[in-house]
Parts: structure tokens; sequence; C-alpha cells
């Protein structure tokens, strides 16, 4: 449990004079987030994802360019621009995009971030809201944008540039793992009445009820097997195949289940001679173990094909009124925290079929929903301390004007009370172009100009066009369909 820590507001004296600055400071405030915030997540349905989901333009200069170098949200809006120039196949300006998010990223790195105890503990962020507070993108947010950079490298045919945005994913993955272990062991070395990292406030029963809706059975935020393949299929065309294994086993870690990611697992081992290992996968994964080593037997001088198939977008956060004891006033406040209402549809695999022969279909790898419920989830011990230090300061204000009494007292008390309900609100802020689930297949095939179709569940066709499958070399196909639109690009291994 989280206890809210009482704060010193004087507005005793100078009673107006007082009232008049903190209100200032929050209309100013909120004048500036009004400016910034009106994207997420409204205005981004209005201006981004409802064009999106028919394939319409979305005008994603227009809507992000200018906002991207915006102190408190212009990483959140490179981010978008990345996502969206990507799907419209403009590579270079989803590129750009791309490294203005980076840059933004590390610049908050490197400032003094306001963390629970220093919004606690500085008076001007207790006036807002946390959408005043500069957006931290999430480590499973930071990770997927160097996931797609490394496909924007593959378009632009920089294959070199691929393979750094890979290796920068994964060491996102590990640097985030490292961090959560030492909250972790900080929790643990507190004193033994401490409420433990992971314990949660029983207050909170219905935002992390629509949480754990959400996440399923993932267990970190950080975990992502879908990079960690395309970060495998990238160290392949560099002929890094150590790289690729040791990849593909780290997807294999939080997606067991994918029978593709079995079988790499299994040619890959056979080639690099991983005798320990096959005989575990050969022991759990019966169906795999006659796969043949990369580049012999069947497999050589074949073509591979990989398929990686996204369908819809990552559900928006919303808002959740609370209502909470604030034990330093002896009182009830209410706080509007972020929660997800409810998890989307399952997801759905396509058939995909050689020049009218159906394969086999694609195998669900991510849960990009989970994984942002999952990062709520962490997030949240440090966003309900920030909520309750505003409700408790907010509440002293209150009660200031209402002692002082008379008309000036009323007036400034109604003035309090506007103010309160005005800027409680929750952050919703959160990458929305992301997608909703991420599947994948592969397999080796004979080389040539070939034609590849996806079918969707029923008779529908989700995606047909013409490849080039070069022996000894990947072609990579990568769709995108969000409800009625298709976004669909194909990498050709140089």
């Amino acid at each position: 449990m989280v206890e809210g820590r009482s704060i010193s507001v004087n507005l005793q004296k100078g009673l107006q004079k007082g009232l008049g600055a903190v209100l200032a400071v929050g209309l100013a405030l909120g004048t500036a987030s009004c400016g910034t915030f009106s994207h997420y997540p409204q205005g981004m349905e209005q201006t981004t994802l409802a064009p999106l989901r028919t394939g319409q333009n979305p005008n994603y200069q227009k809507t992000f360019r200018r906002r991207t170098t915006k102190k408190i949200a212009g990483t959140l809006f490179a981010l978008e621009m990345g996502r969206t120039a990507q799907l419209a196949g403009d590579f270079e300006a989803s590129r750009a995009a791309f490294e203005t998010a980076f840059a933004g990223i590390e610049d908050l790195d490197n400032r003094a971030v306001v963390s629970a105890r220093g919004a606690v503990a500085q008076g001007s962020a207790v006036l807002v809201n946390d959408k005043a507070i500069p957006y931290r993108t999430p480590s499973y947010e930071r990770t997927l944008a160097h996931h797609y950079q490394a496909l924007n490298y593959l378009a632009l045919g920089d294959l070199t540039g691929a393979g750094v945005e890979v290796r920068r994913a994964n060491r996102e993955q590990e640097e985030a793992l490292r961090r959560r272990e030492k909250e972790v062991a900080k929790a643990k070395s507190k004193e033994s009445n401490a409420p433990a990292d992971d314990e949660r406030d029983p207050h909170l029963g219905a935002v992390y009820a629509g949480l754990d809706q959400l996440a399923g059975s993932v267990k970190s935020s950080f975990q992502n097997a879908a990079t960690f393949y395309v970060s495998a299929v990238i160290w392949e065309m560099l002929g890094e195949q150590n790289d690729a294994y040791i990849d593909v086993k780290k997807a294999l870690e939080i997606a067991p289940e994918n029978h593709f990611l079995q079988l790499d697992a299994v040619r890959l081992a056979k080639r690099l001679g991983m005798r320990e290992d096959l005989e575990d996968y050969e022991r759990r994964f019966p169906r795999a173990a006659k796969m043949p080593a990369a580049g012999s037997g069947k497999l050589a001088d074949k073509a591979r094909l990989v398929v990686v198939y996204e369908e819809g977008l990552v559900p928006p956060k919303v808002e959740l009124e609370v209502p909470y004891p604030l034990t330093s006033t002896d009182s009830i406040g209410l706080v509007a925290l972020p929660t997800y209402a409810a998890a989307p549809p399952p997801p759905a695999p396509v058939r995909v079929a050689l020049d009218g022969q159906s394969l086999a279909s694609t195998a669900p790898i991510c849960n990009v929903g989970a994984l942002a419920a999952r990062a709520l989830a962490e997030q949240m011990p440090g966003i309900l301390t920030r909520q309750l230090a505003r409700a408790i300061a907010k509440g002293a204000a209150s009660k200031a004007a209402h002692d002082a009494g008379g008309s000036a007292g009323q007036l400034a008390e109604l003035a309090v009370l506007l103010y309160n309900v005005a800027s409680e609100q929750a952050d919703l802020r959160s990458w929305l172009t992301l997608p909703a689930h991420v599947q994948i297949f592969s397999t080796y095939v004979d080389a040539g100009d070939r034609s590849v179709a996806l079918a969707g569940p029923g008779a529908g066709t989700a995606w047909t066009g013409p490849v080039t499958l070069r022996a000894g070399k990947t072609t990579l196909i990568h769709v995108t369909r969000i409800d009625l639109a298709v976004y669909s690009h194909v990498f050709v291994q140089p």
C-alpha cells in the first residue's frame, strides 16, 4: 500500500495572492497541456487512427512533424510519426522520426527525472496532473522503436544499419531486466514492515482488474519475443548464426509454444553443434526434432520465406476515478488513475499460401497490449504516490480557503474547487499506433519469382502479392492489418 504524505500549503497568509499564484501556475500548465495532449487518445483517433483503419492518408507530416520538438511529449509524437510513416512506406521519414525519438529518450534519461519521491517533494509538480511531466517512454516502447527502425534500414537497403538497431533493441531489453532486478532487490532490502515491490494496494482492485485482464500471463513488460525473432532473422541475413541462435533461444523462452521458434532453434542448434540443447529440444518439441541443420539436407539451395503479420491496434488507456483514504487529512479523496477497460480480440492466425498451395498458418508470438498493461502495472505505485500528493495538497488548499471565511474566502474556495475538478485527470499517454498482436511464419522453398497469399478466417484474403525468393537468402514479408486496411512491405536480402 502507498500512503500519501502531508504537504504544507500555506494559503492562510496572503490568501488571495497565494491562491492567484496557484491558479496562475495551474492555468498556464493546463493551457500548455491542452495544446500538447489533445491528441491522446481522442485527437489521435480523429487525426491518425481512424484514417489508418480505413486505409486513408493520415497526413502524418502535418499532424506530428512540428509536435516532435515539444519538450513534454515530443518523443511520443516522434514515435507515432515513425510508425505511421513506415506504414505509408515513407521509410526515410520514418527513420528520421525514430532518430528524433531516440534523441528525446536519451535527453530525458540524462536529465534529472521527477521520480515518485521527487514529485512529492516539489510543490509545483503537486499542483498539476501527470500530463505536465515529460513523457517517460516505457521499455517495451523503446524496444519496439528499435525493432521498427531495423525494418526501415532493411527497406533502405542498409543491412548493417538493421544489425545495429537489433543490437540496440536487445541492449534495451537487457538493461530493462537489470533495472527491474535492481528494483526488486531494493524492495526486499527495506524493513520487514514495508510493502513489497509487487504488493498491490487493496484500494485499487478495479484498476488492477483491467490491467490483469489485458496482461494475461505476461510476467514482465520488457521481454518481447517478436523483437528477438526479427533480430534473429536479421542476424542470419548478416551471417551471424551464433547471434541468431542466442536470440531465437530468448524468444523461445518467452513463447515456447511457437512452432516456428522451435524449428529455428533445432535448425540452428544442429548447425552450431549444440548437443545438450538438441537433447532438450527433442524431448520438448518432438514435431520439430527432424528439422535439418541450417544450410544442409533439404534446406540446401533453398530460399527462406519469413512472414511477420501484425493485426489491430494496441488498446488505449482509460481513466478510472477511485475513492482513496487520505490518512494525513483523515478524509476520502477521489484520484484519477489510468487503466485498461478491456482486452482486444485474440489473434486470428492467417493461412500462408505459395503459388496457390497452402503451406501453414501464422503463429502468435507477441501480445503488445499485454506488454502495455504490465508496464502500467509496474508504474502504478509511482503514479498513485503522485496522485495522492496532489489530492492532499488540493484538500489542504480547499480547507485553507474555507477557513478564511467571508466573500473572499468563498470565492477562493470556489476557485480551488473548480481548479481541482479541472486538473484531476489521469495520464493516458501511450504509443497508440502499435499493433495489438504480432504473429510469424517461416519456411524454406524453391527460389524464383513466386506469389504469396495470406488468407484470413473464412474465405477472405488478408494480403496477396508477388515476391522474389533467392537461393540461400531471406525474403521478409511485413504485413499489418488494421480493421479494413492492410499495409505491406517486402524486404529481399541483398
